[in-house]
């Protein structure tokens, strides 16, 4: 007579965590540095309150088990580790600890002492949830270009992006096959290039993936816009690099040795007034000491993913600080959307000036 097996009972899904506040997830948990930083901006550089916000999209890539061959399998225990490996992450980019130091810097509340994660397993283990993360991360807004108060007092109608690149330094390959692409006697030091756009009111809206060093301003533009498509009637901003892209305001440049008038000159310093402030948001993306301390060693592919991550970090960062301080980093103007100013038909009424109301 054949046995009869009781069927196994389903298997049951692990209930979902309750998530802990970031500052329980720190080292040092409730103490307070100069200054009034939290902990959590120390080891971070971000607000608490972004860090949440990059949670809620992060969470399901970090609830996984990379196997080492490629695939990935849901996490199934010990589902706190999906939050403290994302933690991880963004404490090694902000400190980059050198591989003798990593275990006694890059480290949580739960993943310290003894249990504490070395680099090794950082890299076979956290990076490439890392990795899945960035392939899918959101956080900048193109459209905000659009927001209604995205204007300038000089610039009251249609501009709304500015545009700049930004450096990352790399320590030099020593094959030239590889070097070629970071060195350029325009920078002392072999780096990519990020092309980096803003609005008027400094939010971060664009940021490009890593170029080589040798690439022109206009080219990056060029080649990228398939990624931030304009309307026809927008214009940009940028410096004398772009100023063979249609629809840019660019400064007058001295061609043929002449010199410029005045009327050329005040419109230099008012065009750079404005421009000057995608200079204000690199120190942002650069406050990580991965992008201003020592020259980052390491994959490319690896850099490409800490730089995504942090571009979309420091877009989460800027929107947080707003809510923080009730306002933009720089106030914007009017509220009213991007258009050219209309040309008066024969015997219509003047316009109303926008840009003085």
């Amino acid at each position: 007579m054949a046995r009869r097996y009781a069927a196994a009972p389903p298997r049951r899904r692990p209930a979902a965590p309750r998530w802990e506040a970031w500052e329980d997830v720190a080292r040092h948990q409730g103490k307070r540095l100069r200054g009034g930083r939290s902990v959590v901006q120390v080891q971070t550089g971000y607000l608490p309150a972004t860090l949440a916000e990059l949670w809620e999209g992060a969470a399901q890539y970090f609830m996984h088990v990379h196997d080492g061959r490629g695939q990935f399998h849901a996490r199934e225990t010990m589902l706190w580790r999906a939050q403290h490996y994302f933690y991880l992450t963004l404490c090694y980019i902000h400190r980059y600890s050198p591989k003798h130091n990593f275990m006694d810097e890059i480290q949580t509340s739960r993943l310290t002492g003894a249990s504490s994660v070395s680099i090794g397993v950082f890299y076979k283990d956290i990076l490439p949830l890392a990795r899945l993360w960035s392939r899918n991360v959101d956080h900048i807004r193109w459209g905000d270009r659009l927001r209604f108060d995205n204007h300038h007092p000089f610039f009251p109608f249609s501009h709304t992006v500015i545009w700049d690149s930004t450096c990352m330094r790399v320590q030099r390959a020593t094959q030239w096959q590889y070097s070629r692409f970071v060195v350029n006697g325009h920078y002392d030091f072999p780096c990519f290039l990020v092309l980096i756009g803003i609005t008027l009111t400094g939010d971060l809206v664009f940021g490009s993936d890593l170029f080589r060093v040798n690439a022109y301003d206009a080219h990056l533009f060029e080649d990228t816009r398939h990624l931030h498509p304009q309307l026809p009637h927008e214009l940009n901003i940028g410096d004398g690099h772009f100023s063979t892209c249609p629809g840019f305001s660019t400064p007058v440049q001295k061609i043929g040795g002449r010199q410029l008038t005045v009327a050329e000159a005040i419109y230099n310093k008012w065009l750079q007034l404005v421009r000057s402030r995608v200079e204000h948001l690199n120190s942002v993306v650069k406050q990580h000491q991965m992008f201003k301390g020592e020259p980052y060693r390491g994959w490319m592919k690896n850099l490409s993913c800490f730089v995504k991550i942090t571009l979309h970090a420091s877009a989460a960062e800027i929107r947080q600080r707003e809510k923080k301080n009730g306002a933009p980093r720089y106030a914007g103007y009017g509220w009213w959307p991007h258009q050219i100013s209309p040309r008066p038909s024969p015997g219509a009424p003047p316009p109303v000036c926008l840009h003085g109301a």
